[in-house]
């Protein structure tokens, strides 16, 4: 299925705002280093990612478990270089699939020197408010809290999210409870949604990150490319759309990417670019084609406008669907999705 965009793409994403100072990486007080974003599913930590880096690099819905790879953003400041790693949530895997997601986040936790566990505060809050003299903390907590702190480099900072949604008198007695389990972890309140609390919680990140120069260039914001981009922003699309188990069994694949010659102006030419959406059965390809075409058409349609804004072109985009049974459980295939 072909879809076109407008002549005049919205404003690209592929450079964040970057806050820089001649000279640096030369100062003595300058400090770079990993923090891998981890937690439950659902907790936010890809929002959070999107926040600090001021753009959509790590897609989201409000299903759990959409995040699958390792996922690395550049933070630049002044004084600062944060190498994120978002990661898949920690959860109960036993799917190959789920295996390989945890791997994948817990590999992250040995190479970052600040480890940040990502909460959510909403369910915490509404138990200290039906049971105030009971720690709001779950077995759930306790298994990924010793996950993290038995599997991480460095220290571990919990990121309090969400807290825009909660009644501010009850937080105080949730942080106490993460003190009194953990009494190493540093607990700081954040909303990745509004912003609140998230410049706190990267001067915390600057304070236990290694005085050391830059990793990467001032003005690269990432490591993914732009073929693996294009795959999460029509990935991001089957997540929002679909629904029950479909989303979970689709993958995207870039089979061609093709970019014609600049324009007079120098700007960038129209992007052609054919996608295979992978389904495990019969009946989730016509799911997600849908009825007419109807679904595939409005998952083309805003994959394709993301796609846009995040290329800065013109773009065309095909949307192919094939089924390949048990393909989360195939190796073979993981591996070729960079989920391994």
């Amino acid at each position: 299925m072909s879809t076109d965009v407008p002549e005049a793409p919205p404003e690209s994403l592929s450079s964040p705002p970057v806050a820089t100072a001649e000279g640096e990486g030369t100062d003595a007080d300058f400090r770079s280093g990993f923090v891998a974003l981890a937690g439950r599913p659902n907790a936010g930590k890809s929002t959070l990612l999107n926040h600090i880096l001021g753009a959509h690099l790590a897609i989201t819905s409000d299903k759990p478990q959409t995040t699958r790879n390792r996922i690395v953003g550049i933070h630049n400041l002044e004084d600062l270089q944060a190498v994120l790693i978002d990661t898949p949530g920690l959860h109960k895997a036993r799917s190959r699939l789920n295996r390989a997601l945890v791997d994948v986040a817990t590999a992250a936790l040995t190479e970052a020197d600040v480890t940040c566990w990502v909460v959510d505060a909403v369910p915490l809050v509404r138990s200290m408010q039906k049971e105030p003299n009971r720690s709001p903390l779950t077995r759930a907590h306790t298994v990924v809290g010793g996950i993290l702190t038995d599997n991480s480099r460095g220290p571990v900072v919990v990121a309090l999210n969400k807290v825009d949604r909660c009644h501010r008198g009850w937080l105080l007695p949730v942080i106490g409870a993460f003190s009194q389990a953990f009494p190493d972890i540093t607990v700081v309140p954040v909303s990745a949604k509004t912003g609140v609390g998230v410049e706190g919680l990267v001067d915390v990140w600057r304070k236990l990150l290694p005085v050391a120069p830059p990793m990467y260039p001032p003005d690269q914001w990432t490591e993914a490319s732009e073929r693996f981009l294009v795959a999460e922003l029509v990935r991001e699309q089957l997540f929002r759309l679909t629904k029950q188990e479909v989303p979970y069994a689709t993958a995207v694949e870039v089979e061609q990417f093709e970019e014609g010659p600049r324009q007079a102006d120098g700007s960038r030419g129209r992007v052609q670019i054919y996608c295979r959406i992978w389904v495990e059965r019969g009946g989730q390809k016509g799911i997600v084609i849908g009825k007419g075409g109807t679904m595939l058409r409005e998952i083309g349609q805003r994959a394709r406008q993301n796609i846009s804004e995040l290329l800065d072109a013109r773009v065309h985009l095909e949307l192919h669907v094939s089924v390949k049974e048990r393909w989360s459980e195939s190796p073979h295939m993981l591996h070729e999705l960079g989920i391994s």
